[in-house]
């Protein structure tokens, strides 16, 4: 744990109001804080989750002027990400233990299986298969060779001389039970939280799952399909081979995504898109024959 004074010292940050007593648990994000969590802010895109956090304390930009729901303190500094970096490598740093292996799995030679992983029954993991620290797989799920759980998420920040410093991920990926993942597939561990797949998701091969996703139940997703980081995607949702989602946004249930679209806005659920940028599949159609 941290104190708040501690907090202030590690990452120079100006609290509001000062000197409070008390301490913080973990980091996490502003949607998934709780009251003994610190959290941060970066720019104005964040600012609708800042104001209805449940964080202790907060990391907002030095001149920062909105409101931030139950949050005990704000804590101004230069770069926010950088502070919460600082405090998720003693707090959200986990220590390693060893890998939990159901007698029912089924491991093939060359699967790199490193510790606190946990594989539930009757998994099947081709050979090839790297797994990452902190990955947790359900029942029945069957990855295919050349499969990557849990790398890093392609994030980075810029530090004092502009030079980009990679962001470490402290959370990890769950994935349901009874999914298949195809060969040469990756889904990248979460920053402060896990990347998360429902069950019986069905990923074709060269599928891409970015870090902090959120994917529900009953997804199929085809041959090079794939989510940028912090998607949300809910329950039955198609991609179409080739079909990108860029970040921060929301699939609706039962949506199907064309292929070789280009999401770039969150789609309503059972609404069928195609083409770059992404729109209604009809009305599509009705340009491809005026074109």
């Amino acid at each position: 744990m941290l104190t708040f004074s501690q907090l202030s010292e590690l990452t120079g940050a100006i609290l509001e109001p000062a000197n409070i007593q008390g301490s913080l648990e973990k980091c996490a994000t502003l949607a998934f804080a709780s009251p003994s969590d610190v959290s941060f802010c970066i720019d104005e895109a964040a600012y609708g989750a800042a104001r209805t956090t449940k964080a202790a304390a907060v990391f907002v930009p030095e001149n920062f002027a909105g409101w931030v729901g139950e949050a005990k303190v704000l804590a101004r500094v230069k770069n926010p990400y950088e502070a919460i970096i600082k405090c998720a490598e003693i707090l959200n740093k986990k220590e390693f233990t060893s890998s939990e292996i159901h007698p029912t799995a089924q491991i093939s030679p060359n699967v790199l299986i490193p510790p606190s992983v946990k594989i539930g029954e009757n998994c099947v993991l081709h050979s090839g298969v790297n797994l990452y620290p902190n990955v947790e797989i359900g029942s029945g799920t069957i990855l295919h060779s050349g499969v990557v759980v849990g790398s890093r998420g392609f994030g980075f920040y810029s530090g004092e001389n502009g030079e980009q410093i990679a962001v470490p991920h402290f959370g990890g990926v769950v994935i349901g039970s009874n999914c298949e993942i195809g060969p040469n597939s990756v889904v990248a561990a979460g920053f402060l939280e896990p990347t998360r797949l429902g069950n019986f998701c069905k990923l074709d091969s060269f599928v891409q799952i970015g870090h902090n996703c959120i994917v529900g139940s009953n997804a199929i997703f085809c041959s090079q399909s794939g989510l940028a980081g912090s998607v949300i995607v809910e329950d039955d949702v198609t991609l179409a081979g080739g079909a990108q989602v860029a970040g921060h946004l929301t699939l609706g249930k039962g949506c199907i995504i064309a292929a070789k679209a280009g999401v770039t806005k969150s789609i309503k659920p059972g609404a069928k898109v195609a083409g770059f940028p992404a729109i209604p599949i009809e009305e599509w159609r009705r340009r491809n024959v005026l074109a």
